[in-house]
């Protein structure tokens, strides 16, 4: 991996945390906000396995848990599972056509950060804190999906993966 591809992902990961804050802000608790945690971790899943890419969504879920007064460790956990789903997603031999690939990812993504979020939360005595509002906040992620991807994803690394 090359350093201007690390610094894009660092990048990546401080603007996901931005949107995040963003959301969390006075007011906007009876929004939809997309979880731009879930973008990252399904489009750069597109390129292939990356220790960087997973140490910065630890950070970016760390980020995200103190943010949400989640339990620690909640959303790192949420995010590498839904990056190893997006992972099986994209290396399946023979290969799969890309758009169901995306649909996977996205929606494999969505459904092991629940599991995630809600066995964390009921280790840490608070079941049902994953379920507030998260199902809008998915339909907001996978509505603007299409385009976020084509953002974060540059023309030239979607052409070398497939």
């Amino acid at each position: 991996m090359t350093v201007a591809w690390r610094l894009w992902v660092l990048m990546l990961t401080a603007v996901a945390a931005m949107v995040t804050a963003y959301g969390m802000k006075v007011g906007m608790s009876g929004a939809w906000w997309p979880i731009a945690g879930l973008w990252l971790t399904a489009t750069l899943a597109s390129f292939g396995l990356s220790i960087w890419v997973a140490g910065c969504l630890i950070l970016l879920g760390l980020a995200m848990d103190y943010m949400g007064e989640a339990p620690i460790g909640a959303w790192p956990m949420a995010l590498l599972a839904a990056y190893a789903v997006a992972l099986v997603a994209w290396d399946r031999q023979p290969p799969i056509r890309v758009i169901s690939a995306e649909i996977i990812s996205l929606l494999g993504g969505f459904i092991v950060v629940s599991l995630a979020l809600t066995i964390a939360g009921s280790i840490a005595g608070h079941p049902g804190f994953a379920r507030n509002a998260l199902t809008g906040d998915f339909i907001m992620t996978a509505l603007l999906y299409p385009v976020v991807r084509f953002l974060i994803l540059p023309a030239s690394i979607r052409v070398a993966r497939r």
